[in-house]
């Protein structure tokens, strides 16, 4: 019952604005309730659009009876106004619905082509054919009638109403302005279409402007149903600018002062748009930089800001935690000011990179804190551009803290060279293992048939060694290895050379670049050493710990493999065995190439 109460009354408003127009000779100048009608529909869910529909063509219907028109003339433009309504209704629909805002570009566009042009420029060539009673061919006076009058109300109300249905509709404006705004509107409105001597059309749009710019699109809505209506009323009792132009006859009159509501409507709309857009606009950039500025303050990590030459323009709060350092004395200083002087090269290629485009990765390095000890950096520098232009403005730099990394990474390095050197190692001796002396043997053995030079092993055995163990125990055993792997490492010179224990009581020493002469001295020099040791051997016919010793000589060749080396270090141990223990022997012959 709202709806149909504030349909009447708005249409008996029009009715009078319109009728003192069609007594003075004039046309129908605003016709406002179809714009209502197609804000409600709008604002509502399509079940409920049958219902309203009724109602407005019940409303309508009866105005027009009201008017003098006939029952079926009155039925006949009713249905045509209701068609209007509901192309209107629907065509926009889908656009404006969801979230009515005029003040965006498309639903505003959207609204001028299918609520103001097409919907009544459909009825009015309906309205056309039916005049004075019967069906005729359409009549351009009548279609200009009806279009302009509704496409004004259209193009005033139904922003007007989707406005209202936001809050703050008055842009929190006090009432006292409010009144006095539309007080000074409606005084200079007056005055204008009062005065017959000079065409003072010009005052009308600076205080619409003024209004809209302080009650955004209400105010405007509502500042353009004020003008229209005293404007109609003084131009159809002979007052006004309008008088003053040439056009002889009151309904070119009319169209006059409609031409002149509709460019100030289209003028205001294209301020409430511009007003609007730069608001967003507005509110966008401090959200971003209230946003920005709540990362940058919140985060732990260093966000640097540079121009294109690098020096820093923004740096975050966080670079006091980190750093020491005041923002303001980073500030307005190049990149490199608080670089490791051995990291800067780095520093310099990242941003190279990053200036000509390319993705760089992080880099690690040095950073000075303010007290002149280093802490370890992770760089992002990224390239930020100019959002219209694309045009490189500087970098972002997202610096952070990796220093326990640092730490972790080099106590994995650590761990990692640790266990890498206890799986090459012999736990009970400390010698090389038979997994490094075969890794030593094979990258040896290349090196000679690159280089051609020789390649000797001394192969080393403990005599009598499992009585020892029968006899001592085997902890007793343990010790004497131990003490017979320190003569061997001892008795070695060379970075290159290695003693390995090969297995239970044997080792084997392997002598890049040594000759057959060599090999033997190193393997007396051992076989000595432990002999000095003097350590008791009951089982041992020399009646001390002894060891004997193979030796082994080969110029490598491409076909040929360390097996052959060991079969002849071990061929000479049997026979050093064989010859009484405690003595060395070397292999009958050096193989050559």
């Amino acid at each position: 019952m709202e709806v149909a109460g504030i349909l009447a009354v708005l249409s008996a408003l029009a009715s009078v604005l319109n009728i003192n127009s069609w007594n003075a000779g004039g046309v129908t100048i605003l016709w406002p309730s179809n714009g209502l009608l197609v804000g409600i529909l709008l604002c509502s869910p399509r079940r409920q659009w049958p219902f309203y529909l009724f109602l407005g063509y019940a409303v309508d219907f009866c105005v027009n009876l009201i008017l003098g028109e006939r029952i079926f003339i009155s039925g006949y433009f009713s249905v045509c106004n209701m068609l209007e309504v509901l192309v209107a209704a629907v065509l926009l629909y889908r656009v404006i619905s969801p979230c009515p805002d005029l003040t965006r570009r498309r639903q505003l566009g959207y609204l001028m082509l299918y609520g103001v042009l097409l919907a009544p420029a459909l009825a009015s060539f309906l309205v056309s054919f039916y005049m004075q009673g019967h069906l005729a061919m359409p009549n351009m006076h009548t279609f200009l009638n009806w279009f302009t009058a509704d496409a004004l109300g259209i193009g005033v109300v139904t922003p007007l109403y989707l406005s209202f249905q936001r809050r703050s509709p008055f842009a929190d404006r006090s009432w006292v302005e409010i009144a006095a705004l539309y007080l000074l509107l409606g005084a200079t409105t007056a005055f204008v279409f009062w005065e017959m001597r000079y065409p003072m059309l010009f005052l009308v749009l600076p205080c619409l402007l003024f209004v809209g710019m302080r009650l955004r699109l209400v105010g405007s809505g509502v500042g353009l149903l004020l003008v229209a209506a005293i404007a109609g009323l003084l131009t159809a009792h002979g007052r006004g600018p309008i008088y003053l132009t040439p056009i002889g006859t009151n309904a070119g009159r009319s169209l006059v002062l409609q031409l002149f509501l509709a460019l100030n409507l289209l003028v205001l709309y294209i301020l409430e748009v511009m007003l609007s857009e730069s608001q967003r606009l507005q509110v966008s950039l401090q959200e971003s930089e209230t946003r920005f500025r709540i990362l940058a303050e919140a985060s732990r990590d260093i966000i640097v800001l540079s121009d294109m030459s690098g020096i820093r323009r923004y740096v975050s709060p966080a670079v006091v935690e980190l750093l020491g350092w005041l923002p303001e004395e980073l500030v307005g200083n190049p990149y490199y000011q608080i670089v490791h002087p051995e990291d800067i090269p780095k520093i310099h290629e990242l941003i190279r990179e990053c200036r000509a485009g390319k993705v760089s990765n992080s880099l690690s390095y040095r950073c000075r804190r303010k007290d002149g000890t280093y802490l370890w950096m992770e760089a992002n520098l990224r390239l930020y551009r100019d959002s219209v232009t694309r045009e490189p403005l500087g970098f972002v730099n997202v610096v952070r803290d990796i220093a326990t990394r640092k730490a972790a990474e080099e106590e994995l390095h650590q761990a990692f060279h640790l266990a890498e050197n206890l799986a090459s190692v012999d736990v009970l001796t400390g010698l090389a293992n038979r997994r490094r002396l075969d890794e030593t043997l094979e990258l040896e053995w290349g090196r000679a048939i690159r280089e051609r030079t020789p390649l000797s092993i001394v192969v080393l055995d403990v005599d009598c060694f499992k009585l020892y163990n029968d006899r001592y125990g085997h902890l007793q055993g343990d010790t004497c290895l131990r003490q017979i792997a320190d003569c061997a490492s001892t008795a070695i010179q060379r970075s290159s050379d290695l003693v390995a224990r090969y297995g239970g009581e044997e080792f084997v020493v392997v002598l890049p670049n040594t000759d057959s002469q060599g090999a033997r001295t190193v393997a007396e020099e051992i076989r000595m050493a432990v002999e000095r040791l003097n350590l008791p051997h009951d089982g041992n016919s020399h009646e001390r710990v002894t060891v004997s010793a193979g030796c082994a000589t080969h110029y490598p060749e491409q076909e040929s493999a360390p097996e052959m080396l060991f079969r002849a270090a071990d061929q000479a141990l049997y026979r050093a065995k064989a010859g009484g223990r405690n003595r060395i022997e070397t292999a009958h012959e050096v193989l050559t190439m």
